[in-house]
């Protein structure tokens, strides 16, 4: 599974991998990805946004074979 997550992960762009990172693994609000990324926080929302949903796609597949 880990590798599986590893290569979804690698598939991100930089911007949406450290969006999803600084968002979902470190805890960070918009507001503070937003400011790290440099950019607007609507920018940052949708860059976490992109990066959930490519990981949903890739990963699904794992997911309903554990089923």
């Amino acid at each position: 599974m880990a590798r599986h997550v590893s290569a979804a992960m690698n598939e991100l762009s930089a911007t949406e991998r450290t969006a999803f990172v600084l968002r979902h693994f470190e805890g960070m609000r918009i507001e503070e990805v937003s400011r790290v990324l440099d950019c607007q926080p609507g920018a940052a929302k949708h860059s976490v946004f992109r990066a959930v949903q490519k990981l949903r796609r890739a990963l699904e597949p794992l997911v309903s074979a554990a089923r």
